[in-house]
């Protein structure tokens, strides 16, 4: 029967049945044979229906303060590997607001207690919620160490998670470093991978001559679409020396103008 059960959690790990299936499956594997007679003079040898995998018990998980779990639940912290130890390990941690799902879905996106010392070392103490993002989105002890190297040294983790949702990398800030950007905060680095404003881009531009770019500047050129070419087509057009405002400027009005006739056409 040890080795029918396994097969069924087999089945479940490798995707092949559905977590349903498998504990119908598992109640009618430990039914008794309706053919044989009870045995009074022996123990069974059948486990009840509702006996949990071999290496989790109802037992080992209420003494951890999960009481009243079936079945399904037992098999699903089974198959992600949830164990007593696992549990132990992050509550020695301090870890607040570990339920089941949390403690499956850590399993799941590789949250290991070593991460969460990693982690914590560098100075951030994330929710539980909060180190799984970190790992969904591969915010890693190594990619914090990085930007600390570069003097990025106050980082919180929704900067972080943010930045690893948009490619802020530290190469993409040691680039436009080297071009002479000014006031590359965090959020203006996220927003410059937002709005496109990158150091191909930057290097476009400034072969066109215009200098004293920053941040906040390429940005917003980037949202009111001054390109490349767009600039060669005013200096064509153009007697006087074009700078940075001036080339917004006709854009920026241009922009303003056609939301402003959709919004009349939709009146």
């Amino acid at each position: 029967m040890v080795q029918e059960r396994l097969a069924v959690l087999k089945m479940l790990e490798d995707g092949k049945i559905t977590l349903e299936e498998a504990s119908d499956l598992l109640r009618v594997i430990e039914q008794p044979d309706p053919q044989e007679g009870p045995d009074l003079g022996e123990t069974p040898s059948r486990q009840p229906s509702n006996q949990p995998p071999a290496d989790l018990s109802h037992t080992e998980m209420d003494q951890e303060g999960f009481t009243g779990l079936d079945l399904a639940k037992l098999t699903e912290m089974r198959i992600h590997r949830v164990t007593p130890a696992f549990i132990q390990e992050l509550r020695q941690l301090g870890i607040p607001g570990l339920s089941i799902d949390k403690l499956v879905a850590m399993r799941i996106h590789g949250v290991k207690p070593d991460f969460v010392r990693e982690i914590r070392s560098a100075g951030l103490d994330p929710s539980v919620d909060q180190l799984i993002q970190m790992r969904i989105h591969g915010v890693s002890p190594e990619f914090l160490a990085e930007f600390h190297a570069l003097g990025f040294t106050q980082l919180d983790v929704p900067q972080l998670i943010q930045m690893r949702i948009h490619g802020v990398t530290p190469d993409f800030y040691v680039q436009l470093e080297s071009l002479s950007i000014k006031d590359l905060t965090v959020d203006r680095l996220i927003q410059m991978r937002i709005h496109g404003a990158t150091p191909d881009y930057v290097r476009e531009i400034q072969a066109l001559g215009l200098s004293e770019l920053n941040s906040g500047k390429l940005i917003e050129m980037r949202i009111h679409g001054v390109t490349a070419d767009y600039v060669r087509q005013k200096e064509a057009s153009s007697l006087d020396d074009l700078t940075l405002d001036r080339l917004i400027e006709p854009r920026s009005g241009s922009a303003h103008s056609s939301q402003t006739r959709t919004m009349n056409e939709q009146a």
